[in-house]
């Protein structure tokens, strides 16, 4: 199905750093994995992408996922004539969505992404997927379900790419197969409190924990801080960067500043 979404940009938000089951299938298309489903989403002129699903399926699962209810519009208009280096990275990323990801997919992504490249992560989490994941589609795997990597054997997980994160999925997984923590009662949480929440499992930390609250529950406040973000805040916002300019938006513009430091190294 055809679809116009206007702020919107496929790859940009492809390989923007928030979900790592985007796979690039020619010029403008991606394959997604996500929410039990798999789509091909092609971007086309006058602001229009072709779904590979039904209307149904687009208003129930991608059309949330991609956050398309949201305006992105009014994000310019609140940037200073002052910071040019924040207008620039808007100028460049403009389009990204901020996904609305499932929270365990989120967090063992998160947990795995650590000291890691997006290549690498990507490659790392279809393993996953292909030896855990139920099967979709041929050539398409869900993510695991709590249950079958809490049921992991260590060595398989290591044979996945983990490396010393093993454990700490291990961990995570059973405490939320094992009704420790409820995911789902988390959203009810307000932000520090959710962080505190999330910071239970192994592993996870305040960067981990700010990016499962921003791409999973879209608490829009949080402000992942990984390497990338260290050296812009040191290079251009050395007195902090200033979220309370950008209430509800400051990790949209987090996302901005990340991709466009990436784009200036070379990165995309």
């Amino acid at each position: 199905m055809l679809a116009k979404i206007p702020d919107f940009n496929l790859a940009l938000t492809a390989n923007s750093g928030q979900s790592f089951r985007f796979h690039q299938q020619g010029k403008g298309v991606f394959s997604l994995t996500a929410c039990g489903r798999h789509v091909f989403i092609e971007q086309l002129p006058s602001e229009t992408c072709r779904f590979s699903c039904n209307a149904e399926e687009f208003a129930s699962v991608w059309h949330p996922y991609l956050d398309l209810d949201r305006d992105y519009s009014a994000l310019g208009a609140l940037i200073g004539a002052n910071d040019t280096y924040l207008a620039r990275a808007y100028q460049y990323a403009r389009g990204i969505r901020i996904l609305r990801q499932e929270p365990f997919e989120a967090l063992i992504c998160f947990i795995v992404s650590q000291r890691k490249s997006i290549p690498a992560i990507r490659s790392c989490i279809e393993a996953l997927a292909r030896r855990y994941g139920k099967p979709i589609c041929p050539d398409a795997f869900a993510f695991p379900e709590p249950a079958a990597l809490a049921a992991a054997n260590a060595a398989e997980l290591a044979a996945c790419g983990l490396g010393y994160r093993v454990p700490y999925v291990l961990e995570t997984a059973r405490m939320v197969d094992g009704g420790v923590v409820s995911l789902e009662a988390l959203r009810h949480l307000d932000d520090a409190a959710l962080e505190a929440a999330l910071q239970r499992f192994p592993g996870v930390g305040r960067k981990v924990a700010a990016c499962v609250m921003l791409f999973a529950y879209q608490r829009m406040e949080a402000f992942p801080v990984d390497v990338w973000i260290e050296r812009v805040l040191r290079e251009h916002y050395p007195e902090g960067f200033p979220a309370y300019r950008f209430k509800g938006m400051a990790g949209i513009l987090q996302q901005y500043l990340f991709c466009y430091a990436r784009h200036l190294a070379g990165r995309d």
